[in-house]
């Protein structure tokens, strides 16, 4: 309770002031936003380059695993053996490079995220800078701000500055 009023006391008193603030669509920004958009090509290519070499594993595999069914019934019960044991180790090993793969693209999207959204909050720091504003407050949907004015809103006016600022890289 005395946090709710304390959260109060303060959105009261900034509302006496008459400071600029602001809010931005976050989830508008990053899915506007050009870097966001190579972002996520370049990590679908990679991905896609990862699926086709994994593929071609389990491609060549599964012909091994043919001429095995195919040659099977022909062979003596420790050559079977051998090479089922070999199979399977093979199967472990193309399982393990796909778990590996799949870890490995997780991380990298992460990180590309992670650097991604740091970007976006110097630039909206360095926009309120700029722009007057003593305060953005960011919404995603979830709550940070509940409601406001659209007069309040930047998100089309920073986007477009971002997207400026990206495509002069």
């Amino acid at each position: 309770m005395k946090k709710i009023l304390l959260v109060l006391a303060a959105v009261f008193s900034l509302a006496s002031c008459t400071q600029k603030i602001a809010y931005v669509d976050v989830e508008e920004l990053m899915k506007g936003y050009d870097e966001t958009k190579s972002m996520e090509s370049d990590l679908k290519a990679k991905q896609d380059k990862l699926k086709f070499s994994l593929d071609s594993l389990a491609l060549g595999f599964q012909q091994k695993v043919d001429d095995y069914q195919k040659k099977a019934g022909s062979m003596s019960a420790p050559s079977r053996q051998q090479l089922e044991q070999k199979l399977m180790q093979e199967q472990q090993q193309i399982q393990g490079q796909q778990q590996q793969a799949s870890q490995m693209l997780q991380q990298l999207s992460q990180e590309s995220f992670d650097a991604l959204s740091k970007k976006v909050d110097s630039f909206v720091a360095e926009y309120a800078k700029d722009n007057g504003y003593k305060i953005i407050l960011g919404t995603n949907g979830k709550g940070t701000v509940m409601y406001g004015d659209e007069d309040l809103n930047v998100t089309e006016q920073v986007l477009e500055k971002l997207n400026k600022a990206y495509k002069k890289k």
